[in-house]
């Protein structure tokens, strides 16, 4: 069973990614977690600053490494490595990026993503992505300025499908709050990776046309929000009941 969340920059996938993951396994579940390249973020005040400096540097060159590590990785399955690589370039075509550093990006993101994807296919137990293909398609509508619902809507149709896909939202005010503290604690070459506040801003307007795409195609949704310990807590809590009995029908099916 694959579930995927997405959501606007700084909703809180991750953190809830992290909570719903240890609910489960609490409740006897085997789960994958596959997070993006985001590291568990602190606050510099908790740790000293030379610690905090020094764990900066080294988040950057591992995010700045990964994707040749993994390339490597792949490039043992040459097969699947083309297959992986055909799926990456097909999204990148249908909505390119403006500037080629983020097509390079997402092209190796892309690829990653798949073969990630194909192995979590193959498993008869959970695997929870913090984000994935939906939040893909965000990405790219970003990256190149498609407001075309219709090229959108392709796009949804051309990825692979989850068995529940979770939306993590935020008003924008908070999402913009957590993005300018984000931005506080970050080096000036990790604000390079990452998309500027203006851009990041726009997602809450493409992932609200995604969510209502994906209503129209009957593709469930389910809301949830990490706007505190107790919004956070209600929404693991719920969504951790819906997956046990989604999951409980698949492996009767299964039997």
């Amino acid at each position: 069973m694959i579930i995927e969340l997405f959501g606007p920059p700084g909703a809180g996938k991750t953190t809830f990614a992290r909570a719903l993951a240890a609910r489960l396994r609490e409740q006897g579940h085997t789960v994958d977690l596959i997070l993006s390249h985001r590291p568990a973020e602190c606050s510099p005040s908790e740790i000293s600053s030379s610690d905090f400096q020094a764990q900066q540097l080294s988040w950057v060159i591992r995010r700045l490494a990964r994707p040749f590590v993994e390339i490597l990785t792949m490039a043992r399955h040459p097969f699947a490595l083309a297959h992986d690589v055909r799926e990456a370039r097909k999204l990148i075509k249908m909505m390119p990026p403006s500037h080629s550093l983020w097509s390079l990006r997402l092209a190796q993101y892309l690829s990653r993503l798949s073969r990630a994807w194909f192995q979590a296919s193959n498993t008869d137990h959970i695997v929870l992505f913090d984000q994935a293909f939906v939040q893909a398609v965000c990405s790219l509508a970003l990256l190149c300025g498609v407001t075309d619902e219709f090229l959108i809507s392709h796009a949804l149709d051309e990825i692979p499908q989850s068995d529940l896909r979770v939306l993590l939202y935020a008003p924008a005010e908070i999402v913009e709050a957590r993005l300018r503290d984000r931005q506080r604690i970050e080096s000036r070459m990790e604000r390079l990776l990452e998309m500027n506040l203006a851009t990041s801003l726009k997602s809450l307007a493409i992932i609200g046309c995604l969510h209502e795409l994906l209503g129209k195609k009957g593709r469930r949704v389910t809301n949830a929000a990490s706007l505190d310990q107790h919004s956070l807590q209600e929404a693991v809590e719920r969504v951790e009941k819906q997956i046990t009995a989604q999951f409980s029908m698949v492996q009767r099916g299964a039997a």
